[in-house]
């Protein structure tokens, strides 16, 4: 019989599977210089940000280990979009 906490435990695992699974397509649209790469960095970003209020709302307090995985992962995709506008202006500078 599955209790109250092994539900929580559960529900916070595939919070962070999806972060980690938005995270990792990022990645790869940045790999393939995909068009929409600006897109899915952001995307990233907002679907780990919602996965960590989840784990919040899941009555979890702010040093819960999943939702601070979260937040890890929000700061990664922001990375990701950081890296991709350096190498859009790198791009831009040897046009010129």
């Amino acid at each position: 019989m599955i209790g109250e906490k092994d539900t929580k435990l559960l529900e916070k695992t595939l919070l962070l599977e999806e972060c980690m699974n938005a995270y990792k397509y990022a990645v790869e649209t940045v790999q393939k210089n995909s068009p929409v790469m600006d897109e899915m960095a952001a995307s990233c970003a907002e679907v780990c940000r919602k996965a960590a209020e989840e784990c919040l709302t899941l009555g979890e307090m702010e040093n819960d280990r999943v939702y601070l995985m979260c937040l890890e992962y929000v700061q990664l995709c922001e990375e990701l979009e950081g890296y991709q506008r350096i190498r859009q202006q790198k791009d831009m500078k040897k046009s010129i």
